[in-house]
């Protein structure tokens, strides 16, 4: 039988993300070669153990762009630290769930800029798009006001989230 476990313990990069997209698109296959053959079977949900600080926005909208195509439930599990783009993965789980011990962190999105006017502008631009794509995604997956990110955004901090307020926010399923 595949491994259905996949961890994200890293930062949220090209080769972190690499590994639980090629598993995921492994096992779906599977299912779906199973699904022909057999009439009663079953998939077993996927699930990803999360404990992240983040990272690249991209490489993470590759990942939840897979988790959503997924036919194989995908359960997300945040053990530690779901923060910036790991929060945004969490909460692209068909199921999630969080240890009463973890912590949720949201934040705007950040980039470092630097070059003329005309780059600078462009990526202002970019990162905007991206800021919306994060919220939005955020906004349809819960029950978090866009009020309360903007508060976020406009005090230039970090919001940190307790299993309690998760669930609360519909952040999380479950606390386990």
């Amino acid at each position: 039988m595949i491994e259905r476990t996949l961890y994200l313990f890293d930062a949220i990069d090209k080769t972190s993300v690499k590994a639980v997209i090629e598993s995921i698109i492994k096992i779906n296959k599977l299912d779906d070669d199973n699904d022909r053959k057999e009439k009663e079977y079953k998939r077993y949900p996927i699930d990803i153990m999360i404990n992240s600080r983040g990272g690249n926005v991209y490489d993470g909208l590759a990942l939840i762009n897979v988790i959503d195509n997924s036919k194989t439930a995908i359960h997300t599990h945040v053990y530690g630290l779901a923060a910036s783009m790991g929060l945004l993965i969490a909460v692209s789980g068909h199921r999630r769930f969080v240890g009463r011990l973890s912590t949720f962190m949201y934040h705007s999105v950040s980039n470092t800029i630097g070059g003329k006017l005309e780059h600078l502008r462009n990526r202002l631009d970019e990162v905007q798009r991206l800021q919306h794509i994060y919220d939005d995604y955020l906004l349809a997956r819960t029950k978090l006001a866009m009020e309360q990110l903007v508060k976020v955004q406009e005090h230039k901090s970090d919001w940190f989230i307790s299993p309690e307020q998760a669930l609360a926010w519909g952040v999380a399923d479950e606390i386990n």
